[in-house]
């Protein structure tokens, strides 16, 4: 249960909060506070864009019924929250949200950090919000990596050497109820102090155990991708990597090197691999080259039956408008009037092809 006590309050909302001009009122900013906790604890996919939605006031407003349930959770946490009228203090606490979600190490962190990221688009969309939402989202996808990377401590699993079976009780019970009954009951008070015990060390032995996994499949994930690397050859393709078209390369590098991503937000090194690869970072390209680049036979793979969101995955929504227009540059007014991104804008190759690749986590992974 999210209480003041339970949350200290983070030390940057006094002034995010200060930001929608309405005072200085200690009762009212705490309120909002436990509504931002009550948020980052429910925090899911559909939530985080209708977040995302919210702070970024996206040209693709945020669904009805998401916006209403995000009212109701400050609502329920504070209620001198108003339900309408308050669009700017809800912006503001929508960017608090997704802000504190991303200070944390949690799967929904990792998601919100990388989808700011591909909605800011390198730039192409910004948030009128006290925070820089971008720079707390780069900086969680940094952190988050190199958590997950760390050698778990295993005797952090152990139990202290100093924990010990009491059976005090029982035996209390039995001096004074020296009669079948009383033993009986004893060993009732025995089996539980044991199961509680045994619940205890099988706890620790699947934490131990998860903390491992978890460890195998990053090492197993960059082991493919070193493979991938040393190989030189895509694999949706099946031509070398110099063989690709250079103006698909971005997207194809990404999608195989997201292929070989297992646990969010994926390496802090994906960047350095996709320029390995081949990617370049001071050669530019046009998105609608980019896209026009590809295979329509691999786009239309890549795609499936998937609706991607014009917000948070403005690249896989462009192949969406390509392939229903068809080759060449008519489906860029529709993607620009939907995005809010301009139609001739370029990005470096590896820029590009980093925005791609997450994506694409946030569609295998998300």
């Amino acid at each position: 249960m999210v209480t003041e006590a339970s949350t200290p309050v983070h030390p940057d909302f006094a002034r995010w909060y200060s930001s929608v001009g309405l005072g200085d009122e200690e009762t009212r900013r705490k309120g909002r506070w436990i509504g931002v906790c009550l948020i980052v604890e429910r925090a899911e996919t559909q939530l985080i864009e209708a977040l995302i939605r919210l702070a970024f006031k996206s040209k693709q407003l945020a669904p009805e019924a998401l916006v209403k349930q995000v009212r109701a959770i400050f609502k329920e946490a504070d209620e001198t929250f108003e339900m309408q009228g308050n669009d700017r203090e809800l912006q503001i606490l929508a960017g608090s949200s997704l802000a504190v979600l991303m200070d944390s190490e949690s799967d929904s962190a990792a998601y919100a950090a990388l989808a700011v990221t591909t909605t800011a688009f390198d730039g192409a969309r910004k948030s009128d919000l006290p925070m820089d939402l971008v720079k707390l989202a780069e900086d969680a996808l940094v952190h988050i990596a190199v958590a997950n990377r760390e050698r778990p401590k295993l005797d952090s699993f152990l139990a202290d050497d100093e924990e010990e079976l009491e059976f005090d009780e029982p035996a209390e019970h039995v001096r004074q109820n020296q009669n079948f009954p009383g033993v009986a009951a004893a060993f009732g008070m025995v089996a539980e102090t044991m199961g509680n015990a045994i619940k205890q060390i099988a706890e620790r032995q699947t934490g131990a155990l998860q903390a491992m996994d978890t460890l195998i499949q990053i090492q197993d994930e960059e082991l493919q991708m070193l493979w991938w690397l040393v190989g030189q050859r895509s694999k949706d393709y099946k031509c070398s990597f110099g063989d690709l078209p250079a103006d698909a390369q971005p997207l194809v590098f990404a999608s195989e090197l997201a292929d070989a991503t297992r646990i969010l937000p994926g390496p802090p090194s994906a960047p350095a691999m996709l320029s390995r690869a081949g990617v370049k970072d001071r050669k530019k390209i046009a998105i609608s080259d980019a896209i026009n680049g590809a295979d329509p036979a691999w786009l239309r793979q890549l795609i499936g039956d998937f609706n991607p969101s014009p917000v948070t995955m403005p690249l896989h929504y462009a192949i969406v408008r390509q392939l229903e227009t068809g080759p060449g540059d008519a489906w860029l007014p529709g993607w620009t009037a939907a995005t809010g991104v301009g139609n001739n804008l370029t990005l470096p190759g590896l820029t590009l092809g980093t925005l791609f690749y997450r994506e694409r986590l946030l569609i295998l992974l998300g």
